[in-house]
């Protein structure tokens, strides 16, 4: 038992120290691409930055550093993607402004940045908390039925109690919200299947914003102004 006791901790220590080894080298990556930056050397910072980004530590001012340098060697798609994390995470309405008069200038595709984008954004960052709520009172409900089973009309009047909840949480539990993507190669091309043979359905010259519904291969099953088409996937970022 005594040894078990140790190899668990031994294991904790040293997955708490990888954890920490990794931090550390990802500080001074940022360190690294941050003085890169300040002296003007985008092109070398912005891989480094990148790597961060596909670690998953991005802070919002390295996004902002990231749409900056991504905006400067127009590749506009990329610096909206960067642009919109950045308003995910700050919820700063100048890059919101900023958004909507880029994409009006670039004459962009498919991008809204009105109350249904907003809506979208706040149902994602309360789901959780959706669902946590509407379980506390379906589980509640099922409490008070299985309480009051000797009386019908409020097992019934409990029941209905319990069935909103349900239907709720149901609902949450099987719709993400919505599933999007920025074109960030231009040009790209939008086919009929997942194939570089299949007939074209249109080539996109403009940053465009586009529904993904399912990954196939390299190609990317996705809804763009209400038509179905594959794109390749590493012509496009998922927000």
């Amino acid at each position: 038992m005594l040894k078990f006791k140790i190899l668990i901790c031994f294991l904790i220590l040293s997955v708490t120290n990888t954890y920490l080894i990794s931090a550390q080298s990802l500080e001074k990556e940022l360190v690294k691409a941050d003085s890169l930056y300040e002296k003007k050397q985008y092109i070398t910072a912005i891989k480094i930055y990148n790597k961060i980004y596909k670690e998953g530590k991005s802070s919002p001012a390295m996004l902002l550093k990231l749409a900056r340098i991504e905006e400067g060697m127009n590749n506009i798609g990329a610096s909206i993607y960067y642009l919109e994390n950045y308003y995910q995470q700050t919820k700063d309405e100048k890059a919101l402004d900023y958004l909507r008069e880029s994409t009006e200038k670039k004459n962009a595709l498919g991008f809204d940045y009105g109350i249904g984008y907003k809506a979208d954004l706040f149902y994602k960052e309360w789901k959780i908390y959706f669902k946590l709520f509407f379980s506390i009172i379906l589980f509640l409900g099922l409490g008070m039925m299985i309480k009051n089973q000797k009386s019908t009309a409020k097992k019934r009047y409990y029941f209905t109690v319990a069935l909103i909840p349900i239907l709720i949480v149901a609902f949450l539990n099987n719709y993400e919200g919505r599933s999007e993507a920025i074109i960030t190669t231009n040009p790209s091309f939008l086919h009929e299947g997942p194939s570089a043979g299949a007939n074209l359905v249109r080539k996109i010259d403009v940053p465009a914003k586009i529904q993904v519904k399912k990954q196939v291969d390299v190609w990317s099953k996705v809804i763009f102004e209400e038509k179905e088409a594959y794109i390749k996937t590493s012509q496009i970022k998922k927000l």
